[in-house]
Parts: structure tokens; sequence; C-alpha cells
């Protein structure tokens, strides 16, 4: 036997003796508190009761000593299993029977639970899975129908601002559709207030007009005037004081408006001395520069028809 087995047969007697230590300590306090009792139960003037041992235990010397013996735990119960194991093996070489682990259900019934499991689910919903009904996907269909409808509605917004220059291409174009408008004057006339509404029109007139019958050689000085429908020019903002202009649309195009009212300084056109005209194409918007009072920038080019 090697020296290490003898230290741990040493550390297993030492573990013993601690242990039968233990149980005689544990014994004295119950004796000790015992007798406490009695001595509580004597100032009481109460005799103690103490329960009589069975006569046949009593008659049997032997049977008394077996019955003490179980009564009293022996050292062995008081180690554990490893103890026991290591006291085994130091005492007569061999290892002590092994713990069995606890035993585990086979994997087959745990397998067979689950698939009754299966079995009453699919015999319940009928071998089919779960589908939505009727009103739920009529439901469905309704609020996808009525998001695509909200979608629709949401003006799309340019991803960039658009230049001056396409600004002005749409002004042309919606302002020599006013003409082809169909209906009363009323409805006419809403169509131009949303024309001037979409637009931010800056109504205009030539403030010198009255001075430039008698001196014509004067250059026009233009000023902002509201409400916009009673105006001769209409302008849409450009930016930095410019305006894209264009005739009011019901003006009265005759000579002293060529003459005196900035038409002919405003716009190139075909314009005739002695005539009155009443309807025009806009080929290219005039620039109107304002500061304190306006002046042209730059001619546009219009055709004009009686």
């Amino acid at each position: 036997m090697g020296n290490d087995e003898l230290t741990r047969i040493h550390e297993l007697a030492k573990r013993v003796t601690l242990l039968e230590k233990m149980a005689l300590r544990q014994q004295s306090r119950i004796d000790e508190l015992v007798e406490r009792l009695e001595e509580a139960e004597r100032r009481a003037g109460t005799p103690p009761q103490r329960k009589e041992p069975p006569k046949a235990a009593a008659d049997d010397p032997a049977e008394a000593n077996a019955a003490a013996q179980r009564a009293v735990p022996s050292v062995s119960d008081l180690l554990d299993e490893e103890m026991k194991r290591d006291l085994s093996r130091a005492y007569t070489g061999a290892a002590a029977s092994p713990v069995k682990p606890p035993e585990q259900p086979p994997q087959g019934k745990a397998m067979n639970a689950m698939e009754r499991a299966a079995g009453s689910y699919a015999r319940a919903t009928g071998g089919k899975e779960s589908t939505p009904s009727d009103r739920a996907r009529q439901n469905e269909a309704a609020r996808k129908k009525a998001a695509e409808a909200s979608l629709d509605a949401i003006p799309v917004h340019e991803l960039r601002e658009r230049t001056p220059a396409e600004r002005a291409a749409d002004y042309i174009r919606d302002y020599n559709a006013l003409y082809d408008v169909v209906g009363t004057m009323f409805q006419k006339k809403k169509a131009q207030d949303d024309f001037i509404k979409l637009y931010e029109v800056q109504g205009m007139r030539c403030t010198n007009m009255q001075l430039r019958l008698s001196r014509p050689e004067l250059e026009p000085r233009f000023v902002a005037v509201t409400p916009t429908r009673d105006a001769d020019f209409w302008g849409m903002p450009l930016g930095n004081g410019l305006f894209a202009v264009v005739p009011n649309p019901f003006l009265v195009y005759g000579e002293e408006m060529h003459t005196a009212g900035g038409m002919r300084e405003a716009f190139n056109s075909n314009y005739r001395a002695g005539n009155t005209y009443g309807r025009f194409t806009v080929k290219e918007t005039a620039t109107f520069q304002f500061g304190t009072i306006g002046k042209v920038f730059k001619r546009g080019q219009l055709e004009v028809e009686l």
C-alpha cells in the first residue's frame, strides 16, 4: 500500500472521528433539552410524563438492545456515498458499487407521445391548415384598396427643385390653355382663379402710362396691383426679384396699350397698328425685374389674335 493510500485512509479516519464527535454532541444537546423540559414541568407542579417502554421489550433484553441500536444512527448513516466508496476502496482495495443514474424514459415513449399529439391535432383540423375566412379576406382586400387610394391621393413631390425655365414652361402651357376652357363665364373665371393661386401670380401695371402717352420715349415703370384680375400683366415669381410675365388674358390690346402701356417694350409680337386684340398665345414669357419699381429685364414673344 503506497503513501498516498495511507494518507487517504488517515484523512477518512479523521472524518469518521469528527462525525462521531458531532453525533455525541447532538445527543448531549438532546439530553440537556430533555432535562430542562422536566425541570420546567416540576416547577409548574405537573409530574413529568414519561412514556413507559413496552413490557415485552423490558422482559426481553436482546430485543431492547436491538431497538436501541436501531434508534441511534450509525456512522455509516452519516457518510455520503463518496465517502463510503473511498472507505471501501481503502480497506478492501475494491471500489464500491457505483451509483446508478436515475433511469430516463426511453426516447421511443417520448416520440410516441408527440405522435399522439400530432395525430390529435390532425383529427381536429381535418388534416388541413387553418385558412382565413371569406370575411377576413374581404377585410384585407378592402384595407389594401383603401391604402392604395390614400397613396394615390398624396401629391408626388419633385425630387429636386424645378429650374426657372421648367417653371416658366409650365406657366406658359397652362396660361395658353385658359382660352380653351369651355363652359360659362363663371367656370372660366374659376379656372383663372385656380391658375392665379397655383402659380402665385402677382398683378402688375405700367404706373407712368398717362405720362408716356405724351412722351412715349420714357421707359415704362411697373408696380404691383391688386386684385390680380384687374392688372394688365400677370407675373409668376422666379426668385431674386424676377418675374415671368404674361398679359392678362382679358386685356384689350389696342393703340394706347401698345404705345404707352408697356406692351411693345415687354413683348415682340405680330401687333399691327389700328387693330385691337383680345387673345394671346405666349411663346416666351417676358422677364420683369422688381425692386422699388419694376422694369423690363428681358422681352418675351407672343402671337396676338383679333
